[in-house]
């Protein structure tokens, strides 16, 4: 499944009401981003308010129409925007960024190979 990341900024002066909002989430906010087709969704967020995203979706694009096209998205940007940087709706100033390395894809590709892995034959130290 295609994994994907993102960034935005959260006022640093409102990271506790963020936090606070990430660590009860509502019900139907769950169970929207679970149908729409999100999985594996984690955020970070650094103290200076950069907020990192992680999610799989078969197709992130048409997960993100679906949430759009949600009420209680709708509800939840509303209560999220206030504590972002910039105007409007957090989720539509995200920027996505391209995985360039995944250890398990490669470690995969190197056995289905028969190559192996360099170093395989010495004891780890």
């Amino acid at each position: 499944m295609p994994r994907y990341c993102f960034t935005s900024q959260v006022d640093p002066r409102h990271l506790d009401a963020y936090k606070a909002a990430h660590a009860a989430v509502w019900p139907e906010m769950l169970r929207a981003l679970r149908d729409a087709g999100w999985r594996n969704y984690s955020l970070f967020l650094s103290d200076t308010g950069q907020l990192i995203g992680f999610f799989e979706a078969d197709d992130a694009d048409a997960a993100q129409a679906r949430m759009a096209a949600t009420e209680v998205n709708g509800r939840w940007q509303a209560e999220m925007a206030r504590l972002f940087v910039g105007e409007g709706n957090p989720d539509e100033g995200f920027s996505y960024h391209p995985e360039i390395f995944n250890l398990d894809d490669q470690l995969a590709a190197a056995e289905e190979s028969g190559l192996g892995l360099p170093g395989a034959d010495r004891p780890e130290r």
